[in-house]
């Protein structure tokens, strides 16, 4: 299996991000924050328009695509970052179920630091809900580790209730 990452500039991009983030979403997240925080969260901050404004205000994002050893070609996830003044923001990383375990986090995270390391950055910061233990657990064996825990009033009467997690680029 090959991962490639494809720069998601276009308002088509945009709903093939919320496309996946949909069905992602739905998969991994209502188990952890419930089904109505998981909705919410997909119309107000993972919508295409938002995505499309993110990316015309600066916000980087890949999709995520795999290519299967017959050739057959699968979207599989997608990332976003943003850089700050002093570190890249790794804003999201969310991979299928079907294709997790499957090195791609790692893959990814290695194109993010090459970009953190070129714009001369000494961290890479994100941010990842107190109760998702999976993806915690992947970001500690990337070498992450955690520096504070923050609370965000999203609206609508939800929060992310999350830890803020750190890498330091040597």
């Amino acid at each position: 299996m090959m991962i490639h990452l494809i720069s998601a500039t276009s308002k088509e991009d945009a709903l093939l991000l919320n496309q996946l983030a949909t069905k992602i979403w739905q998969e991994h997240y209502i188990p952890i924050i419930g089904a109505d925080q998981v909705s919410y969260m997909l119309t107000h901050l993972q919508s295409a328009d938002k995505m499309f404004q993110d990316i015309q205000s600066g916000m980087t994002y890949y999709l995520i695509q795999v290519i299967k050893a017959d050739g057959t070609k699968e979207w599989a996830g997608y990332a976003g970052f943003e850089i700050k003044a002093d570190h890249l923001f790794l804003s999201k990383l969310y991979v299928l179920a079907d294709f997790r375990q499957h090195g791609i986090g790692s893959f990814v995270f290695q194109h993010i630091l090459k970009e953190a390391k070129s714009s001369n950055l000494p961290a890479i910061q994100l941010t990842v809900n107190k109760y998702n233990d999976k993806s915690i657990a992947a970001y500690q064996k990337m070498g992450f580790t955690t520096i504070k825990e923050q609370v965000a009033d999203i609206g609508g009467g939800y929060v992310l209730d999350d830890y803020v997690m750190e890498y330091r680029i040597s």
